[in-house]
């Protein structure tokens, strides 16, 4: 096996990925290697560390190529079918994946306009709480109509996007609309920073068709706020909920423990023993399946979540209306699917990102450490109790429905807003598939949170793993 560990911990706002100790050691580690370090050497430990934890370790090749870099040959490596996997370097920031939202704390589409400049138009679909952007003024459903001063089109939406992340500060000229017309407005200036979240939006219960209906927008899985999550439920339960609306639309994923802990608070019939989700790797780490009280016990931070601790907020439906988008990914599509054999999920929005894979963090261990890079293969395929998975297209909602078919977009958790119209709708009785859409959707050229859901993979703490 190579010689190398696997980290517990890495910086917050990186990719969400599978943590997982190696399972055994060499009882006598070969030495060192001394002098300086040889790309055959750098690329010798990528590929023992591929072939001994990669999912597709059966296409990777019998010899090292000395010839390309690191990144160059990690990504010769890859199996054509991996979206995910990636390397980078801890000591070059400039490695590190950015997000629109926790720099600049706004979320945006391009999406089609006729009228608009170029025949597109910026549409915010969301703003950061107590970030600059919503000091400013900024609100969900502002429209914008250039980037640095360049006018937004469907052929640069996404290089003025990327180039924007690399910058200290970025502007944005607002727009008003008008029925068709288009008039352009003052320039809002963002500085860039590092922004925290509280993931807990727009949570209350409202009474429809006589039933006491909780809503939760809940926009990453953070295990810092596992203990606000299971005081809003202890407010449902105390409110008297009897449905529940759970709004994951932009969730791009996060903490396995915390998404086992919003199952188990909304599911019924579960126990501590009960499986929470499989794990299926290659011949090296076999399967897995991780009850409810082992993915509780080990957090990405924190201490330990008892199972017994979640009794009192338990709300034990038997039935939960989520609502999706092509950015719910991760730990957000694990829920929905390892929901499923629990209870009834009533899907509703549009297909999801598929994101149904797990990866490692591995970093050279050794003293004097020889390597400085981290790899993050994917190594495991994911599944429910039931070993249901295999959603690598995205989980397809049973009422399609886009949010952009109205505009201005609704505030995050009014009922006019058409996901929550439509799940309103079945509440009332209305359980039909199809509904005529208000408008008709735009076409999206682009959309900030697709960068954030492409590096988010479930994360799991090694200690589930080690033997």
């Amino acid at each position: 096996m190579p010689h190398y560990n696997l980290l517990s911990k890495l910086v917050p706002v990186l990719a969400a990925v599978l943590l997982i100790a190696a399972c055994s050691k060499d009882p006598q580690p070969p030495p060192v290697p001394t002098g300086p370090v040889t790309q055959k050497e750098t690329n010798s430990w990528v590929l023992d560390s591929m072939r001994y934890f990669y999912l597709w370790n059966s296409t990777l090749p019998a010899k090292v190529d000395t010839q390309p870099g690191a990144v160059a040959y990690f990504n010769l490596l890859k199996n054509k079918d991996d979206r995910f996997s990636f390397l980078y370097d801890p000591n070059d920031l400039s490695s590190y994946p950015r997000y629109m939202l926790y720099n600049f704390g706004i979320d945006f589409t391009i999406i089609a306009f006729p009228n608009a400049p170029a025949g597109a138009i910026g549409l915010i679909r969301f703003v950061l709480e107590g970030s600059p952007a919503a000091m400013l003024g900024l609100r969900r459903g502002d429209y914008f109509t250039r980037i640095n001063g360049t006018i937004v089109s469907s052929t640069n939406a996404a290089t003025l996007s990327k180039n924007l992340l690399q910058q200290s500060s970025g502007t944005f000229t607002l727009a008003t609309v008008s029925g068709t017309t288009v008039k352009e407005g003052t320039a809002v200036t963002l500085p860039a920073q590092s922004l925290g979240e509280n993931p807990i939006y727009g949570q209350g219960i409202r009474t429809v068709n006589g039933r006491k209906v909780a809503y939760l927008f809940y926009n990453y899985f953070n295990d810092g706020y596992n203990t606000a999550v299971k005081g809003v439920f202890q407010d449902f339960k105390t409110g008297g909920a009897n449905e529940l609306i759970l709004d994951l639309r932009y969730n791009p994923g996060g903490s396995v423990a915390a998404a086992a802990m919003l199952a188990a608070l909304i599911a019924p019939g579960i126990t501590g023993q009960s499986g929470f989700v499989k794990y299926s790797g290659n011949s090296n780490l076999g399967q897995r399946i991780v009850s409810f009280t082992s993915a509780l016990s080990v957090p990405e931070s924190g201490g330990p979540i008892a199972f017994s601790s979640l009794e009192p907020a338990r709300l034990s439906l038997s039935r939960v209306f989520i609502l999706c988008g092509s950015q719910t990914a991760s730990a957000a599509e694990l829920l929905i699917n390892n929901l499923r054999p629990y209870m009834q999920v009533y899907l509703i929005g549009q297909q999801t990102f598929g994101k149904d894979k797990g990866a490692l963090i591995i970093q050279d261990m050794r003293t004097p450490r020889r390597i400085p890079w981290t790899l993050m293969p994917i190594c495991y395929n994911l599944a429910n109790s039931k070993g249901e998975g295999g959603y690598t297209n995205g989980l397809t909602p049973q009422y399609i429905v886009d949010e952009l078919s109205k505009q201005p977009l609704s505030p995050v958790g009014d009922n006019t807003d058409p996901l929550i119209a439509r799940a309103i709708s079945i509440l009332n009785g209305n359980g039909r598939q199809t509904a005529p859409a208000p408008q008709i959707s735009p076409r999206v050229y682009f959309d900030t949170r697709q960068q954030q859901a492409n590096r988010n993979v479930v994360r799991l703490p090694a200690a589930l793993f080690r033997k």
